[in-house]
């Protein structure tokens, strides 16, 4: 083990904390590979568990599935939530790794979308089959995540640790703005739906910026990526590095609503109404193509364009095809215009418009040379997503476990229950 400071240049980068540097720690205790944890006794076990529900540290379900290994430091005990089995079954809802536990819904969640597809294109018997296979394998790579961060942070500092808790809550605050609009009661709330709490959400996440950077720093120095690999993924995907001829799109738009009464819609106007409304219509669009007579397209467009892109010149920026209807009728023409062409006003159901060809963005293929570090960082992030699920379970099976197999058949009991089709 190289020591810590993956976790304060990782960290520091990310959270400024005033002037504080991070502090290098070492450890000369081997790497977690090649610990092999111990069972404690019956009675050892029994003592511990008794204490966590007196504590409150764990709620009493059914008999928890115990992994124990040789004591590390780790974070606080969290919350957990309890998962009701259903009667008369027998099986496990926790795996006590350490002093951490982990729940049926932390393992189902990253694998809900999954699980639903599964279900919507297998039989039963199919789906409970694969389902099996997948929350096996995830609890596989949980517990190894699990023994990873006990390792990884068991000699963090103070400082270290007010960082990583920082980096955390940064983590926290950007996927509650992108995902939930900035609504951490959204984001309880959907969690809650799957079995979560925002605690054991946020523990996940911690976890995660951890173990990442500590595996970066472990398996990136084995990752080489050759050129002739380069140039072959270069030559199986170079259509994504080929940008087809794009062109501006301009228009001014003259809907025939727009000429209604204040307050009145196509459906409800009388056929005298529309009458009127597309008369109008005509004379704008014959007002604004005389205008382009003699002033810019972009000037006249602010000026009669009825459209939303009226304040920014008439301008739909570059597109590679013709638009959907409506708007196909008035976009296709632009592709056999040349840069700076007008079209006459045409007519749609709709309304009066009239198009124009801005510039004209030629087709590139990007050459090899100018790609080959994206395709570098892209080869590079694969293995190494490759190799660090390979090496957490890995670590899990070498760890001893006692019943997985219980915890499995509770996971897949629960996953067959909520992706189950509504009954009659």
């Amino acid at each position: 083990m190289k020591g810590l400071a993956w976790i304060c240049g990782a960290l520091c980068a990310a959270v400024v904390l005033g002037g504080h540097g991070c502090q290098r720690v070492r450890s000369n205790r081997p790497p977690p590979d090649v610990r092999r944890p111990e069972i404690k006794s019956e009675e050892q076990l029994a003592a511990e568990r008794d204490e966590r529900i007196r504590s409150g540290a764990v709620i009493p379900t059914s008999s928890p599935v115990i992994l124990s290994s040789e004591r590390v430091a780790s974070p606080a005990r969290r919350s957990v939530t309890p998962i009701q089995p259903t009667p008369g079954a027998i099986q496990a809802n926790l795996l006590i790794v350490n002093d951490t536990a982990l729940t049926v819904p932390e393992v189902l969640y990253p694998l809900r979308g999954h699980l639903e597809q599964l279900r919507g294109t297998r039989t039963r018997a199919g789906f409970l089959e694969e389902a099996r296979r997948v929350i096996r394998r995830r609890t596989q790579e949980e517990i190894g995540t699990l023994l990873i961060f006990a390792e990884a942070t068991a000699k963090l500092v103070d400082e270290q640790k007010k960082l990583l808790d920082a980096a955390v809550d940064k983590e926290m605050e950007s996927l509650t703005a992108r995902e939930y609009r900035g609504s951490q009661a959204r984001l309880k709330a959907h969690l809650k739906n799957f079995g979560l709490t925002w605690e054991q959400w946020r523990e996940n996440v911690k976890r995660g910026l951890v173990v990442r950077q500590y595996m970066r720093e472990k398996l990136a120095p084995q990752i080489q990526v050759r050129r002739d690999e380069l140039l072959a993924e270069y030559r199986r995907s170079g259509a994504r590095y080929f940008t087809p001829e794009m062109r501006e799109l301009l228009l001014i738009e003259l809907p025939f609503e727009r000429y209604l009464a204040a307050g009145s819609t196509w459906e409800q106007a009388s056929p005298a109404e529309r009458a009127q409304a597309k008369l109008k219509a005509m004379r704008k669009a014959r007002e604004a193509h005389e205008a382009l007579a003699e002033r810019p397209f972009e000037e006249v467009a602010r000026e009669y364009s009825l459209g939303l892109h009226a304040e920014g010149g008439g301008s739909w920026g570059l597109i590679g095809r013709p638009l959907q209807p409506p708007y196909d009728a008035v976009s296709r023409p632009i592709f056999e215009f040349e840069e700076g062409q007008v079209g006459e006003p045409v007519e749609t159901e709709h309304g009066w418009y009239i198009f124009k060809c801005g510039r004209i963005k030629p087709a590139q293929q990007r050459a090899f040379v100018d790609v080959q570090d994206e395709i570098r960082a892209e080869l590079m992030e694969r293995r190494f997503d490759k190799l660090s699920i390979e090496y957490v379970i890995r670590l899990a099976e070498k760890a001893v476990i006692s019943s997985l197999d219980a915890f499995v058949n509770g996971a897949v009991e629960q996953a067959d229950r909520v992706t189950a089709p509504p009954g009659p």
